[in-house]
């Protein structure tokens, strides 16, 4: 007489973390939270380094000026 094993997995096949779109919608959930909390975090540390520089409005005077080489052309 052999007695006939029952399958220790649910009946869907799924193993023990549940259907796909539950595991999937978990997933994002966690990825949603992750960036949310990055964002949050970088908006209250603000910027890490000096602001760049705004172009400049002085420039050459002439055309034969050049602001690198000490105005020789």
């Amino acid at each position: 007489m052999e007695k006939s094993r029952a399958s220790s997995s649910p009946s869907g096949g799924t193993g023990r973390f549940g259907s796909p779109p539950v595991v999937l919608g978990g997933f994002l959930l966690l990825l949603a939270l992750v960036f949310t909390g990055s964002y949050a975090l970088g908006a209250a540390v603000g910027p890490v380094g000096p602001t760049p520089d705004p172009p400049s409005t002085t420039g050459p005077t002439s055309a034969t000026e050049h602001p690198h080489h000490g105005g020789h052309s």
